[in-house]
């Protein structure tokens, strides 16, 4: 009895193994290692090899380094504010970051984690990889906010904070949220571009009366030229900090590079790559995926001189 039950075990692995490998991410798992087996024109030779180490042992994701593993494995307590109605975790700090009404614990566990290693030190998607100077006269913008997690982060240091956030359901999450800090943060429900009508607003029409950012995160999704073409006069006045997603769209990281550079920005790209999968794979090109830079960080030049006259004085 004792081997038949071993053999029906042992008949169970080998049929999930078998199902396993005909699912559409091993697939895309084998074919990223085929690339990745010669040298890769736009992928530096270190992050080749270590792609390869790590998909030995793993499935392939948009992250694929080994830090992504604790945050797998890493349980998440999710709580819930009776009074609102909304569930929240408690940051490393120890601030409630709310979740849109509705979503379970497991999809809300799952959620932080992906955004904790987002924005882990190792991470190509971690904003603050250039080591960001936050003041207590900092001025941010964040287009395209979402939960706000990053944003929380910095909430206590900062003079100011303007979240542009469109989805309404997490709008109601950033007002549980960001509470503590309502005399300081303003959340605008619009899209962020380079018309003013109906539900969209450009940096330029928004700012004109307001004091003007000196921290700018730009993460919306593919649209963070319409942002920029909308906001000529804020960035002539002066943003000290410019973070830019720049995986959404091919190109883009070269591109915003470029053109920040020519508006007397010093410009630093994200540690690693991003694995970008086309939103419809056609798995009879070659390759159906890119590996991309995740953003980079822009800084004024003339503060750069400051900062540097500064130290040098002291």
């Amino acid at each position: 009895m004792i081997g038949y039950n071993i053999l029906n075990l042992l008949s169970l692995f080998k049929y999930q193994a078998e199902k396993i490998k005909k699912t559409p991410r091993y697939l895309l798992t084998k074919r990223v290692e085929t690339y990745l087996q010669k040298p890769c024109p736009n992928l530096d030779e270190n992050d080749r090899k270590q792609f390869l180490k790590f998909l030995q042992y793993h499935l392939v994701s948009v992250f694929n380094y080994p830090y992504m593993v604790k945050y797998r494995r890493r349980k998440v307590k999710v709580l819930s504010d009776e009074e609102r109605g909304l569930p929240f975790v408690l940051t490393e700090k120890g601030h409630r970051l709310y979740f849109k009404k509705g979503m379970r614990k497991g999809e809300i566990a799952s959620l932080y984690n992906s955004l904790c290693a987002e924005q882990d030190d190792l991470s190509p998607h971690n904003y603050d990889f250039d080591k960001l100077t936050i003041t207590d006269e900092t001025v941010f913008a964040d287009i395209g906010s979402a939960e706000g997690n990053f944003s929380l982060k910095y909430v206590d240091e900062i003079k100011k904070l303007y979240l542009f956030e469109t989805d309404a359901e997490w709008i109601e999450a950033l007002e549980a949220t960001f509470y503590p800090w309502k005399d300081k943060v303003t959340i605008v429900n619009k899209y962020v571009s380079d018309r003013d009508e109906g539900e969209y607003i450009s940096l330029d029409t928004y700012f004109l009366n307001r004091e003007k950012p000196t921290l700018l995160k730009l993460d919306v999704e593919g649209a963070e030229k319409s942002v920029l073409s909308g906001a000529n006069q804020t960035l002539n006045d002066g943003i000290d900090d410019i973070l830019l997603c720049t995986y959404h769209r091919n190109g883009d990281t070269q591109y915003f590079s470029e053109w920040l550079r020519n508006r007397n920005y010093d410009i630093r790209t994200s540690n690693g790559y991003m694995l970008y999968l086309w939103e419809k794979p056609n798995y009879s090109l070659e390759p159906p995926f890119d590996f991309r830079r995740g953003l980079i960080h822009a800084r004024l030049k003339s503060l750069k001189n400051e900062n540097k006259n500064k130290k040098s004085e002291d």
